[in-house]
């Protein structure tokens, strides 16, 4: 506090011995050129810029700045290290850059450099609270760069200003976006639409619109945004995977969903990769895949227990939106009745930070016990949080029950087996070739041995009814198989060579042992079809 006050009463008398118009080349500070181009080779150069910036750090300590351009040469750094992706805790603080930037609003309202240099304070600024994960912060900032912007409507014919107002309303949008705000991150996104002027950025601001639909579960919309994204500049890549697995989802098409929501989950947003989760929960819990669904279903609850702790500011968050955005008959003083009042305002603010500082003293007291609810509250959200944890092992718990009892309660192969090989049908079919010495080029003299389509049938339920859901399972997981292909194989399940089959089915030798080699090919569990067939229904037993 005390810090802030000092900064403006330096910037107030500082400016109280100049005259109140704007900056010219002739009345600028004597680096104000370098720092200029410094401005634009950061937008077109990063890398390069950073060498321009060492330069000027170095100028800076063989000859002192004066207080503009040196509070300027800091927001350049924090730009330079941002663009470059070098920002840390180690980056310099901009506090003081904003405060001086705003005092000299107050005596400079209507000079374009220094307003766009407060909105660029104010932006990152937000670029150093998001970067501490301090998301309420970051975005009173954005509002504030915004603030400034709209002051000016000359800033509508400058392409710099444009993007950077786009830019800022994208910031906006993503913080929105995040704490679950959809309307209000699509106003934002809309808004940063209408000042992006290239191809990429309208095609990016358009994914992200999508993403926006996605979230809102209007998946329609959402892959008609991608469409047109893809149409303006596609980027090589898949779009809308989410959206494809839910409308397939929707319909049911599980086994179809399921590669598409899978991909959503690995690669999506945090948002996208929760909804994705859901979904895939579900569809494993259909499919019976309990380990799956219990790692998507620990996913979705502990992200929604996130979005719980979050409330309060989600809250603040779309508060600020929503004042930002309440019309107002404010405007900003344009200047001052003189030196006099300068000095006025600079008291004013002396006493104003003198008193506040008396009045934290004097409430210390008050301060600790408010500070001691916010450990209670913390506490008991604590509380909370530890009781849904031990919920959630519980749910696990009985998913792990549930499991293992389906595992115990499984059948037993060899008694599956054994009530297979002693049912009437296969009886009756062994006992119809039995004592016969069928070989290749005899199969023609038995045409009586030649099956019926009831014992076709009769065979094919009695392997459903010994070894549940075989047919399906065996043309579900071998789709290029057909019922015939399923026939031949429950008569070489029971031992018999292609000789013999080709007497049961009514064919030639040839055809048989065709089909026995291309079940073989399609299984590709040996060169032997009883072993391959009998290692397949242990599989799935």
């Amino acid at each position: 506090m005390f810090l802030v006050a000092v900064l403006l009463s330096a910037a107030l008398l500082w400016a109280c011995s100049r005259d109140r118009s704007p900056f010219t080349l002739d009345t600028a500070p004597r680096h104000f050129n370098e720092l200029r181009a410094l401005e634009s080779l950061l937008e077109t150069d990063p890398a390069q810029a950073a060498f321009s910036v060492e330069g000027l750090l170095e100028a800076a300590l063989e000859a002192p700045f004066t207080t503009l351009d040196s509070i300027e040469l800091d927001l350049r750094v924090v730009q330079m290290q941002y663009k470059n992706r070098w920002l840390d805790e180690n980056s310099p603080e901009l506090a003081p850059v904003v405060a001086f930037y705003d005092s000299l609003a107050v005596l400079y309202p209507t000079d374009e450099d220094l307003c766009y240099l407060r909105a660029n304070a104010h932006y990152y600024k937000g670029v150093e609270y998001a970067f501490a994960n301090d998301d309420v912060e970051a975005f009173r900032h954005y509002l504030g760069a915004l603030g400034v912007m709209r002051q000016f409507q000359a800033w509508d014919e400058h392409s710099y200003a444009k993007r950077f107002i786009a830019l800022t309303y994208t910031r906006l949008s993503e913080i929105l976006y995040s704490f679950g705000l959809y309307d209000n991150a699509m106003e934002a996104c809309q808004q940063a639409t209408t000042y992006f002027e290239n191809d990429a950025d309208l095609a990016a601001m358009m994914r992200y619109e999508a993403n926006i639909y996605q979230a809102e579960k209007e998946y329609d919309k959402a892959l008609a945004c991608f469409g047109k994204a893809k149409d303006l500049a596609p980027l090589g890549v898949d779009d809308g995977e989410l959206a494809i697995g839910a409308k397939l989802f929707e319909m049911q098409q599980y086994d179809s969903a399921y590669p598409h929501l899978k991909r959503a989950f690995a690669s999506g947003d945090p948002i996208a990769r929760v909804d994705a989760a859901a979904k895939l929960s579900e569809i494993c819990r259909v499919n019976g895949k309990a380990d799956e669904e219990l790692r998507y279903t620990r996913f979705y609850v502990e992200s929604s227990m996130r979005e719980t702790r979050r409330a309060a500011k989600k809250m603040e968050i779309e508060y600020l939106f929503d004042e930002f955005n309440r019309p107002t008959d404010e405007t900003p003083s344009t200047n001052g009745s003189g030196n006099v009042a300068l000095f006025v305002i600079v008291a004013l603010l002396v006493t104003l930070a003198v008193f506040m500082a008396f009045i934290i003293i004097r409430n210390r007291s008050r301060i600790s016990h408010i500070e001691s609810k916010i450990t209670t509250i913390e506490q008991k959200h604590e509380q909370e949080n530890a009781d849904k944890n031990n919920e959630l092992e519980q749910m696990a718990q009985q998913l792990n029950d549930t499991r293992k009892q389906l595992l115990a309660n499984r059948p037993d192969f060899d008694e599956a087996w054994k009530a297979f090989s002693d049912s009437d049908i296969v009886r009756k079919i062994r006992h119809s070739v039995e004592g016969k010495d069928i070989m290749i080029k005899n199969v023609g003299v038995y045409p009586k041995l030649k099956l019926k389509e009831m014992d076709y049938i009769g065979l094919v339920q009695e392997a459903n009814r010994c070894f549940p859901g075989f047919s399906s399972r065996f043309l579900k997981d071998y789709p290029d198989l057909n019922t015939a292909d399923l026939r031949h194989s429950c008569l070489g399940i029971l031992g018999m060579n292609d000789a013999e089959i080709a007497v049961l089915e009514g064919i030639s030798y040839s055809g048989a042992n065709r089909r026995t080699n291309k079940i073989l090919s399609v299984v590709g569990l040996g060169d032997n079809l009883e072993q391959a067939l009998i290692d397949y229904l242990k599989r799935i037993m």
